[in-house]
Parts: structure tokens; C-alpha cells; sequence
């Protein structure tokens, strides 16, 4: 996969920023590994909204490690897939060059989720170089 969509092999089209998330999406909704795991850069870095790991997460290795914790913890409440129900809303791409800036809102129980994604272009295919996730508990959601 090359960290993001897989390109039309007839029009050699490569993904757009916006195909690469909901594609993003889907794999982690699904908790398809493999898929999930080729979207981060090898320098990525991410924080967390995780209580047990407040610290920025760098490189693939401590970003794989948190989550791993996720997805077993996600699969071992729920019904699936799809495990999650991820779909982004007041959706803002921000796109110059071989960087975009991504940003929406998670509506769940409990809390307004709160996201950011810097991506990279390399070699045509959008990869994940920083994710910021927060959580605003009892949000006004509306």
C-alpha cells in the first residue's frame, strides 16, 4: 500500500487528501490493521487523548504500541466490524504543496472529539506525519 491509498492502476491517479482520510477512517473504524498502519509516515508523531499516555508518541514504534492497546481494547467491546463509528464532521482541508493540514470533529457519547492530521505527500501517496487528538468531555455538540 505505500502509506495511502492505492492508486487506479488505469489513470495513475494518486489519492487525494481527502480519500486518504476517509480511507484512513474506514481501516480504523474496521480495526484492519495492516491497512491502518501503512497511513503513518515513518517520522510520525501523534498525541493522544489517552489518560494512560499523555506524552507525544515519535516514531512508528511508540505510535504502534499505543495503538495496538486501542484496537484490542476497541475489539473486545464491541460488535464488528465496524468497531467504531468515525465520520468526520465540520471537515477542513487545508492544502499547500506536499503538506495538508486536516481537521474535523468526532460527534460520540460522552465527548466533542477533537482532531488534527498534518500529511505528507511522498512519492504521490498521502502519509499521516502528526495526528493531535482531544476530547472536550460534555461538549455542546450541536
Amino acid at each position: 500500500m505505500g502509506g495511502g491509498k492505492e492508486r487506479d492502476e488505469a489513470l495513475d491517479t494518486p489519492a487525494s487528501v481527502e480519500d486518504t482520510l476517509r480511507d484512513f477512517l474506514r481501516a480504523f473504524a474496521n480495526l484492519d490493521w495492516n491497512t491502518f498502519r501503512a497511513y503513518f509516515d515513518d517520522e510520525a508523531t501523534v498525541f493522544f487523548p489517552r489518560g494512560d499516555h499523555p506524552a507525544r508518541a515519535v516514531g512508528r514504534g511508540q505510535i504502534e504500541q499505543v495503538f495496538l492497546l486501542e484496537f484490542e481494547e476497541t475489539r473486545a467491546g464491541a460488535l464488528g466490524p465496524p468497531y467504531l463509528d468515525l465520520r468526520p464532521r465540520d471537515l477542513l482541508i487545508q492544502e499547500t504543496g506536499d503538506i495538508a493540514v486536516v481537521s474535523f470533529h468526532l460527534v460520540l457519547p460522552g465527548a466533542l472529539r477533537r482532531r488534527t492530521f498534518v500529511l505528507r505527500k511522498r512519492g504521490g501517496d498521502w502519509t499521516i506525519l502528526h495526528l493531535h487528538a482531544s476530547n472536550m468531555p460534555d461538549a455542546v455538540t450541536e
